[in-house]
């Protein structure tokens, strides 16, 4: 295979090289220099910060015959089998796949045989809190007093799921995710070594998207440079990427606004036309949602808005169109659903009914205040004599406020169970409930909540009589059945006509 990934190709070999740790790089070549090496270190950070290239670099610099100010030469024999990586004593050992208490036996083993040509055993395990807990627990005695020429560097995502033993034995260095100017440097330098014309926008859009992972900036880079012969655009990362522009989520928060239903589902098609997925799309919307937040709340949100200047001030004009309380009322709902959407059989027809829903909820969360406000005034000015309907009114509301009261109860006992991590609860969220006797009807929002509670009967059941243990048959039904029937699309069609919204099935 000719071609060499451009992320391996383009891998630092030595400190001065690697992008941004130089809290890290400094406190390493250092003791290089004074020779003061501990025997277990301890490098974590996300993805593609450059863990595991530090660790292959501080290998080779503790080992080099000629180090060039903590630096290693990359000429001698040693550093060259090493960059080869056929120098025995220097193993890189993957422990997602070599995990078990018998992987550790066998290097535990090892340390107490000399170098065969360097000056020191170096252990790369990367990806180390995938370790079983025997194989941690091999490990603890070798780690704590290792033999004098042995060192491990220990690499991992996750540094929390590690014991606490573990960690009082090593040198812990946290890497920073890296900026998006460093990233952005990075490529160009990349790109023009390449001789790829890629535009200033584009790399940008790639630093961004990369959130701090160098490695995987690289490597979009690298198959944008495969999928076109021409300058590099956004629209090829984007297109590489498999993510929506920002003027396509503008467009969606655009018809939100202006309860445009044709509006929504034109964008809807626009997007899935292109081979985006829809949970893609309700991400992209989601954090759309949350920019124009930021620049409702904060006079300078160029700062913490990672877009170009054609996109933040479509933002602040959609800022100015909505109430800050609106935004985070339609970050919930969709953020609440998210989950649903990856789950759903048809997930397309459902990111449609989930945002005309937000129409529908925001048209229905306006009309009560006016009913409520002239309903009054019809009773005292035309039929000052209805005495009797008033009567009845007033002993309507305690039905009215113990139904209330019980779904207030169950809302409370299901958003308890959820935060307790129970798996059921999600799907009860926002649900309601009517108990009579030892029945239970259990009203959702959609059939997707509801068929995926029935597949889930029993496990649902007890869940439910954990709020009232003399319920013993559960029936789901769904809100507004009886009004809305039929297929999906027949019901975003009924949901429109009930609101005077209209609506273009494409």
């Amino acid at each position: 295979m000719s071609h060499k990934a451009l992320y391996r190709e383009w891998r630092p070999s030595s400190f001065s090289e690697v992008v941004e740790q130089e809290h890290i790089t400094k406190t390493l070549k250092r003791a290089v220099i004074t020779g003061r090496i501990a025997h277990a270190y301890l490098f974590s950070g996300t993805r593609g910060t450059g863990k595991t290239t530090l660790a292959k670099i501080f290998a080779r610099a503790v080992n080099c015959l000629h180090p060039n100010e903590g630096d290693p030469c990359n000429k001698c024999d040693i550093c060259t089998k090493a960059s080869e990586e056929v120098l025995v004593d220097i193993a890189e050992i993957d422990a997602a796949s070599n995990n078990s208490v018998d992987n550790i036996r066998r290097i535990c083993d090892e340390v107490n045989y000399m170098p065969a040509l360097a000056k020191y055993k170096v252990y790369i395990i990367d990806e180390v809190h995938m370790l079983s807990t025997s194989a941690f627990n091999a490990l603890l005695k070798t780690l704590e007093e290792p033999p004098a020429h042995v060192i491990f560097i220990l690499c991992t995502t996750e540094p929390d799921k590690l014991p606490a033993t573990v960690l009082s034995r090593c040198q812990r260095f946290d890497f920073h995710r890296i900026t998006t100017k460093g990233i952005s440097n990075r490529l160009r330098k990349i790109a023009d070594a390449e001789k790829q014309q890629v535009t200033d926008e584009a790399l940008d859009m790639i630093s961004r998207i990369s959130f701090g992972a160098l490695r995987d900036a690289i490597s979009l880079l690298d198959q944008c440079i495969s999928s076109t012969d021409d300058t590099i655009d956004v629209t090829d990362v984007l297109n590489c990427a498999g993510l929506i522009d920002d003027m396509s989520n503008a467009l969606v928060v655009q018809a939100l606004v202006d309860n445009d239903v044709t509006g929504i589902l034109n964008s809807v098609n626009e997007v899935i036309a292109e081979g985006k997925s829809p949970a893609g799309f309700l991400s992209g919307l989601l954090g759309y949602l949350r920019n124009i937040l930021i620049c409702m709340n904060v006079k300078e949100p160029d700062r913490f808005i990672e877009a170009d200047g054609n996109a933040v001030s479509e933002m602040k004009r959609l800022s100015e169109l909505m109430e800050p309380e609106e935004v985070i009322w339609y970050i919930k709902e969709l953020s609440e659903n998210e989950a649903v959407l990856k789950r759903a059989s048809r997930p397309k027809t459902y990111l449609e009914i989930m945002l005309l829903g937000l129409l529908v909820k925001n048209t229905e969360k306006v009309q009560p205040k006016v009913q409520v406000k002239d309903k009054p005034v019809k009773k005292e000015v035309q039929k000052p004599e209805a005495v009797k309907p008033a009567v009845n009114e007033t002993v309507k509301p305690v039905k009215t406020e113990t139904k209330s009261d019980q779904n207030i109860s169950w809302s409370k006992y299901i958003q308890d169970r959820f935060d307790k991590g129970s798996k059921d609860a999600f799907e009860l969220l926002q649900s309601a409930i009517e108990i009579s006797g030892n029945q239970a009807v259990v009203t959702v929002a959609n059939d997707f909540l509801k068929s995926s509670l029935e597949r889930n009967g029993v496990a649902v059941l007890e869940e439910i009589r954990g709020f009232s243990k003399d319920i013993t048959n559960v029936r789901f039904v769904v809100a507004g059945t009886d009004k809305v029937a039929g297929s999906p699309e027949q019901q975003i069609t009924e949901i429109g006509k009930k609101h005077n919204i209209p609506v273009e099935i494409i």
